[in-house]
């Protein structure tokens, strides 16, 4: 991974149109897009120093990043330069940050390197920040009060004088100042100094002048106590566990940079770093132009959506996605995402899936497709309005079945493990999915809601791990068979119960591949043909009733095989009570599926209530043309 982000900063370095060394050190307060304002505190430059004029705010600008000249410092202590993040206090961020940090330059302005001319500005503006202390915190206050509070906003200084206005970032001084703190703390922390000298990288393995032991491209390796240090707990030794020269750091913090902005994603709840590598190093520059190409399509293609419809084509929720214009590239680059959670100034790596090429993607897009072509996903009735919906396979139907459901209780484990699988084609235990997705079914039918969508999503789930060749039952990959499509002549033709349910099955051969779950399925059909006939509203016209008697008897959908025997006869003997039954062909089939499944059903309680309630949701489809004009008549050939 370190190399893959060298080799980043590397190729972001070379391609600068205007290059310049004081970009590889400059970052971007506005990472996270939540700052819109700029305190501006102006000091007028006179013949015998700095005065403070006022407090000005202007609108941040991406485009005078050189200008604010930003670079994160000690959490504890100021920043490198006096352009700081508002933290919530002004006081505070003014002390602790701004005044601060000038005033910890004058401290070391011999150290620094700073000339006589260069050492008298800084006391001079340290002077005027002394001297007007109150008067700017006041300010600063009072024009807090005009801010929305949601609003992100900086601190920095700006000096006007007989040559205009000037940001720090246009003055050489302060950029002297962020050159020489910035490579100082690659080798200089914790009131140690860690340097070697004439010794291998680590990074680009060659040797080098000087390495650095505090090179600390994300907070995941640290050595801010001794105990972290190997090899004699001297922090001054660090350089030894992980040297790294001066221009391999460099690299290192433009990739970074280069990751932050341009590839870094959501994923329900997460956040991931999509990190190319590359095979050999001639296809770095091509790979990473390749990348840059999507992102402007992307972006593209996101201006023409007017921000409102969403993708079916993407995998995930998230609108930058791009997997589906890497796919498309040849497999010679892989990545590597990195699942991460940042907390204070911890960069936490909770999951890295590696090695993924872009085929392997391909191959996800092309049963992804497939799959949100199938009929029965196409038009999916909701709960509220009883319009079509379309379901398209994403990674939120796995995240439906293994939610984020409370700070107690969480699923986010499973939930990456299985996305890893999935990226990684590793084996996923179908009994486990199973019962997370009878599991979610159970809640939403105790709760008398409807679980038409989600028992769809499920079958969807299990039908794209199926095609994917991961899903494993007991150790031993399961060779299921592809769903086919009903195409439109299953619905438009006049077809007789045991054609459609002939057809169904051997369309959707994979899943129904014995005849107790052909049973569990059929019932649910039944059951349902019953329970519509129950909701029926008591007075013509009225409101159909919202739970039937026969729901009572359906266990909260802990079904077994026992279960669906009784369910059956007794759904017929309702039905002969309410002189409504005209589904003596139906019953007859699962009369013969009964017999052909015979005792102790090889399938688990889990499934039995799936393929039951699979039955319920989709008994719909085998409605037929006869069948109508037996509603109607109320008899039966």
């Amino acid at each position: 991974m370190i190399q893959s982000i060298m080799k980043i900063g590397k190729w972001v370095r070379k391609n600068e149109d205007s290059w310049d060394l004081i970009k590889d050190f400059i970052q971007n307060p506005n990472e996270k897009g939540n700052i819109n304002k700029v305190f501006e505190i102006i000091l007028k430059q006179q013949e015998k120093g700095f005065t403070y004029e006022k407090v000005n705010i202007s609108e941040f600008s991406e485009t005078r990043l050189m200008k604010y000249l930003y670079r994160h410092g000690s959490s504890r202590g100021s920043d490198v330069t006096p352009t700081s993040k508002f933290a919530g206090d002004m006081k505070k961020t003014f002390k602790n940050k701004i005044y601060k940090c000038i005033g910890d330059i004058e401290k070391e302005k011999t150290s620094i390197g700073l000339t006589s001319d260069e050492q008298k500005i800084i006391t001079q503006i340290n002077k005027a920040l002394s001297a007007s202390k109150k008067d700017i915190i006041i300010s600063l206050q009072k024009q807090l009060e005009d801010i929305d509070q949601k609003e992100g906003s900086i601190l920095t200084l700006v000096f006007i004088g007989n040559g205009g206005k000037q940001y720090i970032g246009d003055m050489e001084l302060f950029k002297k100042i962020l050159r020489h703190k910035t490579k100082e703390k690659y080798y200089k922390q914790y009131g140690k100094e860690s340097l070697g000298q004439d010794q291998i990288c680590s990074v680009c393995h060659e040797n080098q002048q000087e390495v650095y032991g505090f090179v600390n491209t994300y907070n995941f390796y640290t050595v801010d106590k001794p105990g972290f240090v190997s090899g004699g707990f001297k922090q001054q030794n660090a350089w030894k566990n992980y040297p790294v020269c001066y221009n391999c750091a460099v690299n290192l913090e433009q990739g970074k940079k280069y990751l932050n902005e341009n590839l870094s994603f959501s994923f329900y709840g997460f956040k991931y770093l999509l990190i190319p590598k590359f095979i050999t190093g001639k296809f770095v520059g091509e790979s990473m132009e390749i990348l840059e190409d999507a992102f402007e399509q992307k972006a593209s293609e996101i201006l023409k959506s007017g921000f409102e419809k969403k993708f079916r084509y993407r995998l995930t929720s998230a609108e930058n996605e791009i997997f589906d214009l890497i796919s498309e590239q040849e497999d010679y680059i892989s990545f590597d995402f990195l699942f991460y959670a940042e907390k204070q100034a911890a960069f936490n790596i909770i999951l890295q899936i590696e090695d993924v090429l872009p085929s392997r993607l391909k191959r996800l897009f092309q049963i992804k497709n497939h799959l949100d072509e199938i009929d029965i996903f196409k038009k999916v009735k909701t709960d509220k309005n009883n319009e079509a919906k379309r379901l398209v396979f994403n990674f939120g139907i796995l995240r439906d079945f293994f939610p984020l459901i409370s700070k107690k209780r969480t699923y986010d484990k499973n939930f990456l493990e299985l996305t890893e699988k999935i990226f990684s084609y590793k084996p996923i235990d179908y009994n486990f999915v199973m019962q997370a997705m009878v599991r979610k079914l159970r809640q939403l039918f105790i709760h008398n809601k409807s679980t038409e969508i989600l028992c769809l999503k499920g079958y969807m789930l299990l039908n794209f791990l199926a095609e994917l060749e991961i899903l494993s039952k007991g150790g031993v990959k399961m060779d299921i068979k592809i769903i086919d499509d009903l195409k439109v002549s299953f619905s438009s033709e006049d077809k007789t119960y045991s054609e459609k349910i002939e057809r169904f099955f051997s369309a959707h051969g994979g899943f129904f591949d014995c005849a107790s779950k052909k049973v569990c399925f059929l019932t649910g059909i039944l059951v349902r043909y019953l329970i519509n006939i129950q909701k029926k509203p008591p007075v013509k016209g009225g409101k159909p009733l919202s739970k039937a008697p026969f729901e009572k008897k359906l266990q909260g959908l802990r079904l077994n095989e026992q279960l669906i025997k009784k369910l059956s006869f007794e759904a017929q003997n309702k039905l002969e009570q309410y002189k409504e039954n005209y589904y003596i062909k139906l019953e007859n089939i699962i009369a013969q599926y009964f017999v052909i499944a015979g005792l102790k059903w090889a399938l688990t309680n889990d499934e039995i209530s799936f393929y039951f309630t699979t039955g319920m949701n989709l008994a719909d489809l085998f409605k037929t043309k006869n069948e109508e004009v037996e509603d109607n008549d109320g008899s039966d050939e």
